[in-house]
């Protein structure tokens, strides 16, 4: 009898994995459904309109959609705890900012920036531009003028950011810090609704990555002072660095990159990384974020590694002015 029950439970089991084979094939292969690409800020900010951008070029090439989630919340704090609940799988991806290596220090959060994740790509580099609107134009039109007015009325002028902690808001510090000044900020949540309070001349001077900025600056209605960079924009060649001004010792510069869970399948992870860089690669996708006044990295130094260091200088570098200049989340 026992051979008989093992002829039959041999077969059993033959007839299973025949059965469900093409499951478990459909399965393994990476990816078999759309994508969520979450992003930390409200809707109509920089990082959501390059993230549509890029995103709908990755999901053409992998064959599925990558679906963008705005979730705004905590300088990004609430997107990366809606990442470390998903699975590893790829399916759930995370597009965000230098402020991502400084959130742990600032919120006291139990995680590490670097360690706790699986680095992607980086998507692109930035500098600032420092901007103020046509309302205020009257009192300071250039960065010398600016400096002029805020040191003879100090606590007068009110910045906007995109959230207390976020990249916006650290190189606003920063730089009033080397600076000497005295300004109001005043946090947002996200680049779009601080875009529109400067606007609004609720706020007389932003940080901003030049991808909302340049618009309202082609139409007269917002004024740059200084890139924060080390080098001036293509689309703004009279407006000067903060650097070759000689006035202020500073140079402020960061990235946005895309993370996974930690435990991300390597192969998985190589596949993105290798998308993601492709895409950037495609001359639509590089001319509208150079257009957008950003800079792109090139495939072939677009590593792993790269968005890991990077993460781990900047922690260091800004981790330390939170620290000092006791700067908590709201």
């Amino acid at each position: 009898m026992r051979p008989i029950r093992a002829f039959f439970g041999v077969l059993a089991a033959t007839i299973f994995l025949a059965v469900h084979a093409p499951d478990a094939a459909a399965q393994s292969k990476y990816p078999n459904r759309p994508i969520r690409l979450l992003v930390p800020f409200a809707p109509g900010g920089g990082v959501d309109v390059v993230a549509r951008i890029v995103g709908q070029k990755v999901g053409e090439k992998l064959g599925q959609p990558i679906l963008i989630e705005s979730k705004p919340g905590g300088g990004g704090a609430l997107a990366v705890t809606e990442l470390m609940r998903a699975e590893p799988d790829g399916y759930t991806l995370l597009i965000t900012t230098s402020s991502h290596a400084t959130l742990p220090v600032l919120a006291k959060l139990a995680w590490h920036p670097s360690n706790d994740f699986s680095p992607i790509a980086n998507v692109y580099f930035y500098s600032f531009v420092m901007t103020t609107n046509s309302a205020t134009a009257s009192r300071f039109k250039t960065f010398a003028e600016f400096l002029g007015y805020v040191r003879s009325h100090p606590g007068v002028i009110n910045w906007g950011s995109s959230g207390t902690g976020g990249p916006q808001h650290l190189a606003g510090t920063q730089f009033t810090k080397v600076a000497g000044i005295d300004m109001v900020h005043v946090p947002y949540r996200g680049n779009g609704p601080m875009i529109q309070a400067l606007l609004a001349n609720d706020v007389q001077l932003v940080f901003d990555t030049p991808t909302l900025v340049l618009p309202h600056i082609q139409d007269g209605k917002l004024v740059p002072l200084a890139i924060t960079g080390d080098r001036r924009l293509p689309q703004l060649p009279d407006v000067p660095t903060v650097a070759e001004t000689k006035l202020v010792d500073f140079t402020g510069q960061g990235r946005a990159f895309v993370l996974a869970p930690k435990g991300l399948p390597e192969p998985v992870q190589a596949l993105l990384n290798k998308e993601f860089a492709a895409a950037l690669d495609q001359k639509e996708v590089r001319d509208r974020l150079l257009g957008f006044g950003l800079a792109v990295p090139d495939g072939a130094d677009n590593s792993v590694a790269s968005v890991r260091a990077h993460i781990e200088d900047f922690g260091a570098t800004y981790g330390r002015l939170i620290t000092e200049l006791g700067i908590k989340a709201e």
